[in-house]
């Protein structure tokens, strides 16, 4: 049997999210809660006690003593503090983002580690993402949060005109808090024909994205008209980005070149987070500074874990999404769930996903040396 630790806190700023809600404790099989082990002043912010824990489950130690005592880590967002923890045969389980994060990659090759990353996790026969509850949240918070700071809304004021770039999980999440703030006047561009979509939202735009001799274009006025993606959100006070970028092939939506076509004030939302990506001023923002300005026009806004605005609704979908794999970890049975091999990135200090060796430009051969 294997231990788990499930961390409660995160070296991040202003994260608050925890993998394990207190609130289904009691759907966690007993043979199950005596392997998780719990950072002391777990869940404290939602009533929970230590002693409670360590009566209920398999204990609770420091944070630092998490990190030897447990066979598999539970940390949701580890940080460049944490990476000198790293030890052999340790499994990192949560969001590492090690294709884009060149450090956590280095760190888990040196350490010999395993990540199996969050991100990467898809299951059922339309490989939904296992995450889409937290994405859509994602959605949701990012846009509800910017339009704040902006001191926007659709109900008052002048007319909001938005789109919305993508129609998965965060863009759903996005469309929902645009309608429920009175922006009604919404299109999306999407890659997929109209015809094609999954469970499209009522009330809503639907245009296309297209990509040729790898350069994106977007439908216009006209049906099947497409034209540069500039020409087309010019036109929008909001943009919300929410595709999911191939790191080595990344759409761009704005160029350098583009910012003069720009005359009108608008809003980007950022929620995909990839820097350089879409835009070329993209880059991911804190709570601190959420937003920058770009030239006279832009206001931007790439806050990279939104959720957190609402960590205890947003820490109940991760259990949700996290509470059957739990025993497959315990049992060492893991390795058996094509959802959990899929979402390995690097094993025992050996890259898996390719990705990494080719967006960080590393040789192809262990340890992996940059070019």
């Amino acid at each position: 049997m294997h231990k788990i630790s499930v961390f409660g806190s995160s070296c991040k700023k202003n994260e608050k999210r925890i993998p394990i809600h207190p609130a289904l404790f009691e759907q966690i099989p007993e043979n199950i809660r005596h392997q998780l082990i719990f950072e002391e002043g777990y869940a404290a912010s939602l009533g929970v006690k230590d002693s409670y824990l360590r009566e209920n489950f398999g204990g609770v130690v420091s944070r630092e003593e998490l990190f030897s005592l447990g066979d598999v880590w539970l940390l949701p967002k580890p940080e460049k503090e944490d990476f000198k923890f790293f030890s052999e045969g340790k499994i990192l389980w949560g969001w590492p983002h090690c294709v884009q994060g060149h450090d956590i990659a280095q760190a888990a090759i040196d350490a010999k580690m395993t990540l199996v990353a969050w991100e990467a996790m898809y299951g059922g026969s339309d490989r939904t993402h296992v995450f889409y509850r937290n994405n859509e949240l994602a959605g949701y918070a990012a846009v509800q949060h910017m339009m704040m700071l902006t001191g926007k809304t659709g109900y008052f004021g002048r007319r909001l005109k938005a789109a919305v770039l993508g129609f998965g999980a965060t863009a759903r999440g996005a469309i929902n808090c645009l309608k429920s703030l009175g922006i009604v006047d919404v299109s999306v561009y999407s890659q997929r024909p109209n015809h094609l979509l999954n469970a499209p939202i009522e009330s809503i735009t639907y245009k296309q994205m297209l990509r040729r001799d790898g350069k994106t274009f977007l439908e216009g006025n006209q049906y099947q008209d497409f034209v540069t993606p500039v020409d087309v959100l010019r036109e929008y006070d909001v943009v919300v980005n929410c595709i999911l970028q191939d790191p080595v092939n990344p759409i761009m939506f704005i160029e350098e070149q583009d910012m003069a076509c720009i005359d009108k004030q608008m809003d980007i939302i950022d929620i995909s987070c990839d820097r350089g990506m879409g835009f070329y001023f993209a880059k991911p923002t804190t709570f601190d500074e959420p937003s920058f300005n770009v030239g006279a026009h832009i206001n931007y806004y790439c806050v990279d874990h939104t959720p957190t605005l609402y960590w205890d609704s947003a820490s109940y979908e991760i259990t949700r999404s996290i509470m059957s794999y739990l025993p497959e970890f315990i049992n060492g049975t893991w390795k058996q769930n094509p959802v959990l091999t899929a979402a390995v990135e690097i094993e025992n200090g050996l890259i898996i996903n390719n990705k990494i060796i080719k967006f960080q430009k590393r040789n192809p051969e262990y340890p992996y040396i940059r070019k």
